[in-house]
């Protein structure tokens, strides 16, 4: 990893990963407090238009009707292994940028979910073009991975080939993210063609790819409209 400048922490933008302790002698109404100081470190830099994040959390194993008929710990079991790129103390992070990766044609502008590793002493400088290959790339010793991109390896497409939402990916400028710990996937909010174009909300297995199996097979894994 290279050193950082202090000239360039100007330009970049950095993830903190904040701590606050506020202690609760007794119930009462609900209230804003101050908060005074914060315990928080930066974790990476240069993750253009970093938006949502979020820890991925651990994923339930719950037989349907309680979750989704297909939970993440056993039929993805090797996605949630430690360093996997949905180990529950990873983080999520939303970016305007493919990172490298090739954009899919006529449906959006760039964006991905990264998967970083807050877990290690030094900053993560994320390279610009580290998922040029297309896939769930890693780099940084695997402390940063792509999840999912506006890329043609991670179109609807890939599991849904009927659905009428099929020439769309999942994530396309995400702006916002739930991780559904209970239904065991990703679903990612986004703004594909801005803030005054149609959206899109999708459902993500842990290949990144839109939903495979889902409920109704005209939309598949990716919900797009006005």
């Amino acid at each position: 990893m290279r050193q950082i400048s202090g000239n360039l922490a100007l330009d970049v933008i950095a993830l903190t990963v904040a701590i606050a302790f506020v202690g609760c002698e007794a119930w009462g109404p609900a209230r804003a407090d101050e908060i005074f100081s914060v315990n928080a470190r930066v974790v990476a830099l240069n993750i253009p238009g970093a938006s949502a994040i979020s820890e991925v959390g651990t994923f339930l194993n719950m037989p349907p009707p309680a979750a989704c008929a297909n939970p993440i710990p056993s039929k993805f079991p090797t996605y949630i292994q430690p360093g996997a790129v949905l180990d529950p103390k990873r983080i999520l992070v939303g970016s305007s940028s493919n990172f490298g990766a090739a954009i899919a044609s006529g449906v959006g502008r760039e964006g991905s979910l990264l998967s970083i590793d807050p877990s290690g002493p030094f900053i993560l400088d994320v390279p610009a073009k580290f998922a040029k290959s297309g896939d769930q790339a890693s780099t940084l010793a695997g402390a940063v991975q792509m999840f999912s991109a506006n890329s043609p390896h991670w179109l609807n497409s890939a599991n849904n080939t009927g659905a009428i939402t099929a020439r769309y990916a999942g994530v396309s400028n995400p702006l916002g993210l739930s991780n559904n710990n209970a239904f065991g996937r990703v679903w990612p909010a986004n703004a594909p063609f801005g803030e005054t174009g149609i959206g899109s909300s999708s459902i993500l297995d842990p290949t990144g790819q839109p939903l495979a199996v889902p409920p109704n097979n005209l939309i598949g894994g990716v919900y797009v409209g006005t």
